[in-house]
């Protein structure tokens, strides 16, 4: 089994050599933020290299800001004022004597623009060259060099909306919109028949301004059950152009992955040096340098097709990390240097399998609505099978103005089925409060038989979302509610002790009522509590459970229930006390042990009332104001589009209506509860 990976443990010594500075210690400017910037901060301290972190003033207190050596404030409001501001980045490296820009993933990482405006100010680019990027950055200019190559390719259309409108008798429908400038997820849109192609491109253009700006857009053949399969590039100076094997990220959300492994299991060997090989070509070809990596899309029959190349290093890159033994952010600096890769093909073994999970700001039950807010709990298992990549603690705000993307969890096994089995022990053992999140719909989706057997493909989310949320929710009624009430207990009383005895004996209660009643939710458990043997003796409608408390600290609260191990997350306020027990919160109070034991609820006078001021109920900003004051309308009609997280969230109308006032505009920033739309009962 190999040593378990961390970035700290392998080291590539990096020394910038330019022409214009001394012999001085090694400096690099992260132009971007989140957890790539922590990344990149990691490999820079592990390589003798100062680190110069940037970030906006709602970035205050994300790790990239604390880890660097120096971090500077990007004053402004947007991201073309912050993180989009490349004069105001390189003149921040310049003045900070950086010798080098690392772009990251997304903002400037695709900017060939920027990538050439750092080379002339004499700083050297972490990436590719300009060029290289130029060419693969649009999109039907990168499939007709590819084409040329004999590597396959789908049927595509470039253009205006116009320009692409003149070929839709030439479509084979279904068929993907895309933002010809864009990545990430963003911009793109399937449409099914002729019928549907206009507001499908009316839709991607809006998206493709937004994100990129850039309208022009893109459309190809959709496969609706392919999957997506990726392989990992590095190429030096000096023309050596080495692959890392492959990648699969079939399993996304909106366009976006969420979960992602490698190797794939869907490749086999004979398949991955026909892919591996392609990808290879295409890269020394054009003279490629540094990280890259090529999308292929492959359909049920084995056939792939070249879909795009990432010039840039991928979020998931660390599960290639983990079965490679490789680091290829140190590797990165390295070759910007121009130093030669310091490893052979020979030395690019595949060893075991690795398994990573986006950690997102979102509600799977809610269409993933994005959520932002102050996170009251933050805590993880405490174990070597998990990396961890992320940017937030406890106490932290997840602003609605970036993307979702909160952490990423890593395991590595020595098979697949073994990676498996440590993500869902380490998701189980997750709590997370303040906002809502991915995690429990991460966890049902590695337990699934669909992924234990490697039945998904790319839009397998999108079709079977309710089916999975129904799963999930079936897996949550199953778990032991008696267990939480054994929590409940335990954690509203403990005095900061860690044995059984000292917290029960502090009580003094137990020996004179019979029972307690504790609501997990509104449904009601009546419990009593006896010690025996040095242990504490629960009867809970009915079952019995012997408990001895493991651990108890802070939140964390493990204990062992008849036997079996089980870790809790526990919050506690004057009203309830939430728990987190398998990636699951719960709301659990009991009369007797509660100063307030129930919540406030409104009347249904005052739901009336609410149903008539429509408010927000997310951070972002208003995109798109579809109604006008005077209007009539219907219920369920879509009365403003809100972008929270780079996301588009529709507000509805709750009820048959005239519009009696807008109070806001388009482009306003919105907070939660403020309120949107007031109507007149029509």
């Amino acid at each position: 089994m190999p040593k378990f990976f961390q970035p700290e443990n392998v080291r590539i010594p990096v020394s910038f050599s330019l022409p214009s500075e001394g012999s001085g210690e090694a400096s690099l400017l992260i132009a971007n933020r989140g957890e790539i910037a922590v990344r990149i901060i990691r490999a820079a301290k592990k390589n003798g290299i100062r680190s110069v972190a940037i970030y906006a003033v709602d970035d205050a207190d994300s790790l990239h800001v604390s880890l660097a050596d120096e971090a500077v404030l990007l004053s402004g409001g947007t991201l073309a004022e912050t993180y989009l501001n490349q004069e105001k980045i390189i003149q921040i490296a310049l003045e900070s004597k950086a010798d080098a820009i690392h772009p990251g993933y997304g903002f400037l990482s695709e900017n060939f623009g920027f990538a050439q405006k750092v080379a002339d100010a004499g700083l050297i680019f972490i990436g590719p060259s300009p060029e290289n990027i130029r060419l693969m950055g649009e999109k039907n200019q990168a499939l007709d060099y590819v084409r040329s190559l004999g590597i396959p390719v789908l049927k595509s259309f470039r253009g205006t909306i116009d320009e692409i409108l003149q070929h839709a008798p030439e479509m084979e429908f279904p068929v993907m919109v895309k933002a010809s400038g864009g990545g990430g997820g963003k911009g793109m849109v399937i449409c099914n028949s002729a019928e549907e192609l206009i507001p499908a491109l009316e839709k991607a253009e809006r998206q493709a301004v937004s994100y990129f700006g850039n309208g022009e857009l893109f459309v190809e053949k959709y496969l609706p059950h392919a999957r997506h399969i990726e392989v990992q590039l590095i190429a030096d100076h000096q023309g050596k152009v080495l692959h890392f094997h492959e990648r699969e990220c079939s399993v996304q959300r909106r366009f976006q992955k969420i979960i992602e492994e490698a190797p794939s299991p869907s490749v086999n060997e004979k398949l991955r040096k026909k892919m591996t090989s392609a990808a290879v070509q295409i890269a020394r070809s054009m003279n490629y340098r540094n990280a890259g990596t090529i999308e292929f899309l492959l359909d049920e029959h084995g056939n792939f097709y070249f879909l795009e190349m990432n010039t840039r290093i991928q979020v998931e890159h660390p599960v290639t990390e983990m079965i490679t033994n490789m680091d290829l952010v140190s590797m990165q600096l390295l070759v910007a240097a121009g130093n030669p890769l310091p490893v052979d093909q020979k030395d690019i073994q595949i060893s075991g399998h690795a398994i990573e999970v986006r950690l997102c700001a979102e509600d799977a039950e809610n269409n993933f609505k994005p959520s932002s807010g102050r996170l009251s709990l933050w805590q993880f298992s405490e174990n070597e099978h998990l990396r961890l990549e992320t940017f937030v603690k406890v106490g932290g705000f997840v602003s609605p103005n970036y993307d979702s993307l909160l952490a990423k969890l890593i395991v590595w096994g020595e098979s697949r089925s073994l990676a498996l089995v440590k993500m869902q022990h380490i998701l189980a053992k997750t709590g997370i409060s303040g906002v809502h999140t991915n995690l429990a719909f991460l966890s049902g989706l590695i337990e699934s038989e669909v992924f234990q057997e490697n039945q998904i493909y790319t839009r397998y989310v999108d079709e079977n979302l309710d089916l999975i949320n129904a799963q999930i929710q079936a897996k949550k009624l199953r778990l032991n509610k008696h267990k939480l009430v054994i929590a409940y207990l335990i954690f509203h009383f403990q005095q900061k002790k860690h044995s059984g005895n000292s917290v029960w004996n502090q009580i003094g209660f137990w020996r004179i009522m019979p029972f307690v009643e504790v609501f997990v939710v509104d449904e009601k458990y009546e419990s009593s509590i006896k010690l025996n043997s040095g242990d504490l003796l629960f009867r809970i409608n009915g079952g019995e459970y012997q408990v001895s408390v493991i651990r108890l600290n802070g939140n964390l609260l493990e204990l062992e229930i008849n036997q079996q191990h089980e870790t809790f997350y526990c919050l506690e306020d004057e009203k309830q006390t939430q728990i987190t027990y398998h990636g699951f919160s719960f709301e659990l109070r009991s009369n007797l042990l509660m100063k307030e034991v129930l919540l406030n609820r409104k009347n249904s006078m005052s739901e009336k009332i609410f149903q008539n001021l429509i408010c927000a109920d997310l951070f972002g900003k208003v995109l798109k104001i579809h109604i006008s004051e005077g209007d009539v309308v219907q219920s369920g009609q879509i009365l403003l589009t809100l972008e929270s997280m780079k996301t588009e969230v529709h507000v509805l109308c709750p009820v048959g209506a005239k519009v009696k006032k807008v109070h806001v505009k388009e482009g306003n920033a919105v907070v939660e509860k403020q309120l949107l739309v007031e109507l007149d009962e029509n």
